[in-house]
């Protein structure tokens, strides 16, 4: 305990901190004690207000939240990158038990007798605002302080689709809470649409058209950004031959492995040119939607090869198709090149630069980023990524075909 004194001298009072001075003539004093500062208490406290450290090296300090099975499946996957500032919630909570992150980071919204919203995506939103306050707390512990909120959901069930409007709108709330400015700007969405099979039943179908386009709409208003639309149409395409323990956790790797690159290589030095943190900041902050992709040059003795591959790589991703590149507000562009063939290939600037020059074609002459790295080896890859665009349209519409009218605005209900 600290001992305190209060000393009023002429009616005008002074506080000594472990005051053994003498008592002077004319003073009149009050001693009392005070407790000492609980350094454990103090520390738990910063530890809280700093939340989980994330285990990755990168630009940006993103806080993953996912809804439902195939969005808690794919914030495990980010979990499993070192995102380990992240969040699941479910109304079932027998799939919450399967995924593969700590107990305290999941949250069971228990809606009545019943578990899961059984594809009902209205039971998807109230559960989301009836635990509003629990997802807030669980933000401020395991969150803490984060420069990015990235929802992730599927689009065809009821929890994550239902839920999503409302949890953008409560990370709204958190990022206001922490002091972020420019929200919108900061909060995403990675939704996976179910393939054409799962749509044949017609609630299927009519979830994800519900959910897709005032997604679209919120993106290209900039109300959300990025939004990252990944189509297990073609991911069933890209990986025809993985066993059924094998499909999900590769493709979510994939996506999730795919969004690190460019969050790792923001913050790498090269002596040639840097795709900087300012960089990736501008890109995911331009609202719309955004694709990526990686590819492997084959012939790098052709000019033409490094930006012919970065074209056929932009119809190869995982992510929806029926995009207009040319509605595309930014671009980044990463080339990894081994030092063998830096140091031997003629020619190999002018090819890389003719490459950076097809991808500004391709979106329509948007601000493209560029990188170039050097690491060991012998062999060019390509990075791209793409953001700003409008919504797919030729994806919506094939999708429209196997619904009903819609039933209801998730979107506006949450305004």
């Amino acid at each position: 305990m600290i001992k305190v004194k209060i000393v009023n001298r002429s009616n005008k009072e002074q506080l000594s901190i472990c005051g053994n001075d003498p008592q002077q003539e004319g003073e009149e004093t009050m001693d009392f004690e005070i407790p000492e500062i609980d350094e454990k208490a103090v520390a738990a406290a910063a530890l809280e207000e700093e939340g989980i450290k994330n285990d990755y090296v990168g630009a940006v300090q993103y806080a993953i939240i996912g809804s439902g099975q195939g969005g808690s499946r794919i914030a495990e996957s980010f979990y499993s990158f070192g995102y380990k500032k992240c969040i699941i919630v479910n109304t079932a909570e027998s799939d919450l038990s399967k995924i593969g992150i700590p107990e305290n980071q999941k949250l069971f919204m228990k809606m009545g007798g019943e578990q899961g919203a059984g594809k009902d995506m209205i039971k998807g939103a109230a559960a989301a605002k009836r635990y509003e306050q629990e997802i807030l707390d669980k933000m401020k512990k395991i969150f803490g302080k984060c420069d990015r909120i990235i929802v992730t959901i599927g689009a065809g069930g009821g929890t994550g689709g239902g839920s999503v409007f409302a949890l953008l709108d409560i990370a709204r709330k958190y990022m206001k809470y922490i002091s972020v400015d420019n929200a919108n700007s900061k909060i995403g969405v990675v939704c996976a649409i179910p393939k054409d099979g799962e749509c044949i039943s017609a609630i299927v179908a009519e979830n994800a058209i519900t959910v897709l386009e005032p997604l679209c709409a919120a993106a290209e208003a900039g109300d959300i950004s990025p939004l990252i639309i990944v189509d297990n149409n073609k991911t069933s395409k890209l990986y025809p031959n993985l066993t059924m323990t094998q499909y999900w956790s590769t493709i979510n790797k994939a996506i999730a492995g795919m969004f690190n690159v460019f969050n790792n290589m923001a913050t790498r030095h090269t002596e040639y040119t840097t795709f900087d943190a300012a960089d990736y900041g501008k890109i995911m902050s331009v609202g719309g939607c955004l694709i990526m992709g990686a590819t492997k040059v084959k012939d790098y003795n052709d000019k033409h090869a490094i930006g012919l591959s970065i074209k056929s790589n932009l119809e190869k991703t995982l992510f929806a198709e029926g995009f207009d590149l040319n509605t595309a507000k930014a671009a980044g562009s990463i080339v990894v090149g081994g030092d063998v063939l830096f140091n031997t290939v003629q020619g190999l600037p002018d090819a890389i630069n003719y490459g950076f020059d097809m991808l500004a074609s391709i979106t329509g002459n948007a601000v493209v980023y560029r990188g170039v790295y050097q690491e060991s080896g012998s062999s060019i890859v390509v990075y791209n990524i793409i953001a700003g665009l409008n919504g797919p349209v030729q994806r919506l519409e094939a999708l429209r075909k196997f619904t009903k009218p819609a039933k209801t605005n998730l979107y506006n209900e949450t305004k």
